[in-house]
């Protein structure tokens, strides 16, 4: 008996043994192809393929690795593999409709690929995503397009953004110049026409229209419309793009403002799970009638990067730098800035359904001129502060739903310019393909 016992007891230790061998190859493999080292990773996991073939796990990374070096007919077997032992495995389904355009079967990356973007994935499986269909879309000289409706209501600390006094340098401010709340409703429309020109090539349009109501502040109310028009070159490893970019809005039924700018941007892969990206605009914005003074042109330069983590890359974290530089086109103006900016955002999706996504952004402006020179000898420096918290809920393919909570803070010691804010939503929206 004790006999019997010593031998359980051994065999149990070297099943054990063996269990953290075999997890220890899996996760140095999953390390090395997080590195971009997919060749290593290889080396790593060929020589257990028999002790390992039909685990999922080993099946997708193999499949990755091999995709990676040059092998996309092998990459296709595996991953085949991997989702047919766990057909909800979205990372691996995203991976195999990807061999599938390298190996040159269109129709079954594009029905793959399709699928996904049904299934509500993460920003970063999205994106990817796009990115393919745009290619499949650009051999086959295919128009696409997207229509998308959306409907938003709420409740507005601070409708109109303005200071929280009543009284400014010994006068009374007016009802407009002071924070008023109010609930609200929303209600927009985006069209998207992606039309190409060659493989990596396409002519991206876009149009949008919003319409906002405040019952309790309707000199706020607002409509606006916006239509860019640009080329977009699409390729596995890079996305660049350049827009020409314009918009006006109405406030209270009179023009508020104007604007043309020229956008370009240019986003590369730095290792499957890493972006970098850089930025930049110039434009002019023109405001309505009374508000000229405002008039300027806008210089802005910016460097963003995504980081996604996670199965399927459920994780996201996300961030961005922009200098920019707004220029007065009237001598008397005192609109003349610098600004610096830091945005960091945040997101995990809890299944394909549900989704959380936080940001957090900081803007600070620097202006030339001295407001108010009776009360301030300095000139005027803000600090915009931005917080935001949203829950996304995938209906169904064509139906997501939102909730916002967002904050925002304008600190400064102009105090007419000071004002705090807090806006609460719940929002509908509906894509038709």
């Amino acid at each position: 008996m004790r006999k019997t016992i010593q031998i359980l007891t051994v065999g149990i230790l070297l099943a054990s043994g063996v269990a953290v061998s075999e997890a220890d190859v899996l996760q140095q493999a999953e390390a090395l192809i997080n590195a971009g080292r997919y060749a290593d990773a290889r080396q790593v996991l060929e020589p257990v393929e028999s002790e390992y073939l039909g685990d999922a796990r080993y099946d997708y990374l193999i499949g990755l690795a091999l995709l990676e070096t040059g092998e996309p007919g092998r990459a296709v077997l595996a991953l085949q593999r991997a989702t047919t032992t766990e057909p909800r495995f979205a990372g691996a389904r995203l991976d195999l409709a990807r061999a599938y355009y390298v190996s040159g079967a269109m129709a079954d990356a594009k029905q793959e690929f399709e699928a996904l973007r049904n299934q509500n994935p993460p920003p970063a499986a999205r994106r990817v995503i796009e990115q393919y269909l745009s290619l499949i879309a650009n051999r086959q000289r295919r128009l696409r397009m997207e229509y998308r409706l959306s409907t938003r209501a709420g409740y507005d600390s601070n409708a109109n953004s303005a200071t929280a006094v009543n009284t400014f340098l010994g006068f009374d401010l007016v009802e407009q110049s002071r924070e008023t709340s109010s609930p609200f409703a929303e209600v927009g429309g985006n069209v998207i026409l992606l039309k190409p020109l060659s493989a990596t090539l396409l002519l991206d349009t876009r149009l949008g229209l919003r319409k906002r109501n405040n019952p309790d502040a309707s000199f706020v109310n607002s409509s606006s419309g916006n239509i860019g028009v640009g080329v977009r070159r699409v390729s596995e490893k890079a996305v660049q793009s350049l827009n020409l970019q314009s918009y006006r809005v109405n406030v209270d039924g009179r023009e508020n403002s104007t604007g043309l700018a020229l956008a370009g941007s240019w986003e590369f892969n730095v290792r499957r799970n890493l972006h970098l990206g850089f930025l930049g605009r110039i434009g002019q914005t023109k405001y309505g009638s009374g508000l000229e003074i405002k008039d300027i042109d806008q210089y802005l330069l910016g460097v963003t990067s995504r980081w996604s983590f996670g199965a399927g890359g459920k994780g996201s974290l996300g961030g961005s730098l922009i200098v920019g530089t707004e220029d007065p086109l009237r001598e008397e103006s005192r609109y003349d800035r610098n600004t610096y900016g830091l945005r960091l955002n945040a997101g995990w999706s809890f299944s394909s359904q549900f989704r959380a996504q936080f940001t957090a952004g900081l803007l600070e402006s620097d202006y030339d001129a001295v407001f108010f020179e009776s009360e301030f000898d300095s000139p005027r420096s803000d600090t915009l502060t931005q917080l935001s918290v949203r829950l996304d809920w995938r209906i169904s393919p064509k139906w997501l739903m939102s909730h916002l909570v967002a904050y925002t803070n304008n600190d400064t010691k102009v105090s007419v310019f000071e004002f705090e804010r807090v806006e609460t939503s719940l929002s509908f929206s509906r894509v038709w393909r």
